[in-house]
């Protein structure tokens, strides 16, 4: 639950409603960012991923708070990351935009969709994509490639990141859909309240 919910009268947030027909990510576009794309500012906190990512997972919209791995060519702490309790939680993980090999595959995100994590972002590869379509959680990537990562760099745990040119820090939260994803410092409710 937000630390919001029972702050502000009427605060419903993201997480209850559900990222559906209401609370997708052009809905919250419209409630959040009150500027026209040519004249948007800084100010509402809500960032626009660059549209990169293609879906691969059963659910094509999620959400959920962020947690994030920074690493490059290899996967120790992508592992790491799934094996916890994911709670509900949006694993972020900049591979450096690398298409030379996947960071995630089936086994991995079987593992996401076990332990409650609502969805994997990857700046890099995946494979085993057919698996990956039938598994009940998110996953957006850049592509596909057939070859494993390595295992020698373990890479960094909850660290900020730049990725799709919006920054993501730790405890943000991240809503996905087919028409693109959005980050925030806060959990967006659909009324336009932080």
């Amino acid at each position: 639950m937000g630390l919001l919910t029972g702050v502000i009268p009427g605060f419903v947030p993201i997480s209850r409603i559900g990222i559906g027909g209401r609370g997708a990510t052009a809905d919250l576009c419209d409630i959040h960012i009150k500027e026209p794309v040519d004249t948007i500012v800084e100010g509402s906190g809500v960032q626009i991923m660059q549209s990169i990512f293609r879906d691969y997972g059963k659910r094509t919209r999620f959400s959920g708070q962020v947690s994030t791995v920074k690493c490059h060519e290899s996967n120790p702490r992508v592992r790491a990351a799934l094996e916890e309790e994911g709670q509900g939680r949006v694993l972020v993980v900049d591979a450096g935009g690398s298409q030379r090999c996947a960071v995630l595959g089936d086994n991995l995100a079987a593992m996401g969709a076990r332990n409650g994590w609502a969805g994997v972002v990857v700046n890099g590869c995946i494979r085993d994509s057919e698996d990956i379509a039938g598994m009940e959680i998110g996953v957006k990537a850049l592509n596909t490639h057939p070859l494993k990562s390595s295992k020698r760099d373990p890479g960094l745990r909850d660290v900020p990141v730049v990725v799709a040119g919006t920054l993501v820090t730790p405890g943000d939260w991240l809503y996905a859909d087919r028409d693109g994803i959005l980050v925030a410092p806060y959990e967006l409710s659909m009324d336009g309240d932080k």
